[in-house]
Order: structure tokens, then sequence, then C-alpha cells
């Protein structure tokens, strides 16, 4: 696949990488299921290859699932970010896109208040579009055109830069912006999956790739800066990096 200008042009429907054909197999249903049991079992941003298995179960053999977790652990720590697993599979799972951005939007509200804030939309973006780039090998916008997405959420639902977004205004955004709908041609794996969302000439086309400098100095530097619930999950990861690997 080919991408320019904000999330791109996309060119055809993307390949999974090898190996990981059975992540990319789960329904909406079942990728909500297995949030669920993220949150009651394993609610951490790091993720061991033991609780990857467990957590998925897919994988016909060990081998199988240790190819997948090698795939998708591409700095080599022994350990993934659950938060780029679950955003990917949530829009890359089948059934309509409605409901697949519905549950993207689900995992990411943190306080499960049906408000997001600035800084939980743009991890929601880039760890999201950071998982699919790992699955279907695609490239990944640079952070301050994501940010530059995230802006233009605010903007669209009319809210001040510390004001929230409901899942109606995450709705309308994404419906309705040519970039994001590109993009998600990828991984429209049926026609009927799109039935009913806005048409080409309904969307608005945006040059993310513009940015002023006063959006730059806004873009968040470090996870440190983001609400404190995903604070303290960072802070598990942290300390996680540094204590023994389980067998």
């Amino acid at each position: 696949a080919d991408a320019a200008g904000g999330m791109g042009v996309v060119m055809g429907r993307a390949e999974v990488v090898r190996g990981l054909e059975p992540v990319t197999a789960f329904s909406v249903d079942g990728v909500r299921q297995l949030y669920t049991r993220y949150e009651e079992n394993c609610p951490m941003p790091a993720l061991w290859e033991r609780a990857f298995s467990e957590l998925l179960g897919c994988f016909s053999t060990p081998e199988a699932c240790r190819k997948a977790f090698f795939v998708l652990d591409t700095d080599q720590n022994g350990v993934i970010d659950a938060f780029e697993l679950l955003g990917a599979l949530a829009v890359a799972c089948h059934g309509h896109l409605n409901e697949r951005m519905k549950l993207l939007y689900e995992i990411f509200d943190f306080n499960k208040e049906g408000a997001m804030a600035f800084d939980e939309c743009f991890l929601m973006l880039r760890r999201s579009m950071g998982g699919l780039r790992k699955m279907m090998a695609i490239a990944m916008p640079a952070e301050s055109v994501i940010h530059s997405m995230a802006k233009a959420i605010w903007r669209n639902s009319k809210q001040h830069h510390h004001g929230r977004i409901s899942p109606q205004d995450w709705h309308a955004w994404w419906t309705t912006d040519a970039s994001i709908r590109s993009g998600l041609k990828m991984v429209t794996w049926r026609p009927e999956d799109q039935r009913g969302l806005p048409t080409p000439d309904q969307q608005l086309s945006v040059d993310y790739t513009k940015t002023d400098d006063k959006s730059k100095k806004l873009l968040p530097k470090s996870p440190r800066t983001l609400s404190p619930i995903y604070q303290d999950l960072q802070n598990h990861f942290l300390q996680s990096q540094h204590s023994p690997r389980s067998p």
C-alpha cells in the first residue's frame, strides 16, 4: 500500500504480515471480548508472550504464537504494546466500520465516561496506526500529522483544546474525513462494511502534512503528559521492563 498526505491515498487492500493471519481473523464482537478479558485479567500496557498467547487464544501451536509475537515485538525487548495491539485489532477486524470505530473509541476512553480528552484521542490515533503498521507493513504518518488529525476532530466538533469529544463527535469526523476513509479502505474486507457511510463526494479532504509552529509546540512530548489513568498504566509498563521476564 502507498500512503501520502495524511493517512493518504491507498492503493488496494492491505496484506497481513505473514504469521499474523490468525490475529486479524477476529470479528468486532471477538475483539470486544478480548478487550473485556484484557481489562479483567491483565490491564497493563505491556504484554509478554505468555499473556499475549493467553489473551488471544487463536494460535494452533506455541510456535505459531511465538512467530506472531516476534513480528509485533519490533524492538525485540520481550514485550509488546497492548494498546497498539487492541487498537489495530479493533480497526482491522471483521464487521461494519461503524462498529469497529466505535469499539476503538471505547478502548481509549480510559475514564469510561463517553468523553475523550485530546491526549487520549492523540494516543488512540498514534497507537492504532502503529499497530496497523506492524500488522500490515504500511506507512505510518509522522506524529505532527497525527497531531493535526486530532486537532481537526476538535475543530470539527467545535471544542476548545481542553474540552472533550463524544462518540458522536468522533463518528462525525472519521466518517467524513477523506484521508481516514481512504486509509480504512485497506481494511474494508467486504462492500457491506461501509454501507450507509458518506460517499466520496460527501467527504472533506484535508492536507494534514501542513502544520504550523504552534501546533508542533502543542505536540505531547511523552506518555507522562497523558491522562492520569494512562500515566499509571505507563508507570507499570516502565517498571515491567526492569523486572525479570517470566519463564
